[in-house]
């Protein structure tokens, strides 16, 4: 049996390891932060905005719940993922 210090050991080595990966996994991404995509600072995401930090029209649509051509922050979230999704060529809603 190994000793308990060995334990942790490993267990701060992984903490540290998921510290350092978790940021860059997110810089990666174009839409990563609702603040600065939000240009006018209304707390809202025209198409305009979204397109301007990279976002994809479809992904935008996808994302926009209410139909009212604004993402909230929860929307933004969703339009990101589908945008990211849509340019690593993954698939599209539906398929």
């Amino acid at each position: 049996m190994k000793p308990v210090s060995h334990h942790i050991r490993n267990l701060a080595l992984l903490y540290a390891l998921g510290a350092f990966a978790a940021p860059a996994a997110l810089a990666g991404s174009p839409m990563a932060d609702f603040k600065a995509t939000d240009v006018n600072g209304d707390g809202r995401i025209s198409l305009e905005e979204f397109r301007a930090a990279g976002g994809a029209e479809a992904a935008f649509a996808e994302g926009d719940a209410n139909g009212d051509k604004v993402l909230s922050r929860e929307e933004f979230i969703r339009a990101a993922l589908g945008s990211d999704r849509m340019q690593a060529g993954g698939p599209k809603k539906g398929e």
